[in-house]
């Protein structure tokens, strides 16, 4: 790893909310893309086709309905995982090969907002995602802070991370369907 500075990358919304593309500082270098479905697996991500290489899959992610289980499968990384920290917790820890034994933990950046933090077990910030709850066609950012990662510790950050996102959109989706019912079920 070396010393490069932040980057930013985007997320933005492409065929409805099916497809989420990840892009480079110049919002227009798409770097990986991310497949969402209703069925296992939930989110497939791939790096973008260049003019030498197809697009190639990096990894899978898929969730549980009544658990709060995050199964994560990277074929060119095997042996990357996610799990919750805890049954209430809303941290997840993050370990790979690639990693060499390092822990990261994905974990909302404060107790009311949607934004998280990759943070290594010295609790360094390694990335953070901001959430664009404003925009319709903008998922949010991922900045890597300080540092740039060799292609297999980013595809661990980018499954994981946009994994992590999903999971917090469908608790959400779940929680206010939740709420929503018991209103109905008052009136």
């Amino acid at each position: 790893m070396y010393n490069s500075g932040p980057r930013t990358l985007h997320l933005y919304y492409r065929d409805g909310h099916d497809r989420v593309e990840v892009t480079d500082a110049d919002k227009s270098t798409v770097l990986y893309v991310c497949y969402r479905t209703s069925s296992k697996p939930h989110q497939t991500i791939c790096r973008a086709a260049t003019r030498d290489k197809p697009e190639t899959m990096v990894g899978q992610v898929s969730f549980h309905h009544f658990k709060s289980d995050i199964d994560v499968h990277m074929p060119l990384n095997p042996g990357a995982a996610m799990r919750k920290t805890g049954w209430t917790s809303s941290a997840c820890e993050v370990t790979s090969p690639a990693q060499d034994g390092a822990v990261w933990t994905w974990k909302r950046d404060g107790a009311m907002t949607s934004n998280l933090k990759l943070v290594d077990a010295r609790g360094t910030v390694l990335a953070t995602f901001d959430n664009a709850s404003w925009s319709l066609k903008k998922q949010g950012t991922i900045t890597v802070h300080e540092w740039m990662p060799p292609a297999a510790l980013l595809d661990v950050m980018i499954v994981t991370g946009m994994g992590r996102v999903e999971y917090q959109r469908r608790s959400q989706k779940a929680h206010n369907g939740a709420l929503a019912t018991s209103a109905d079920s008052r009136g």
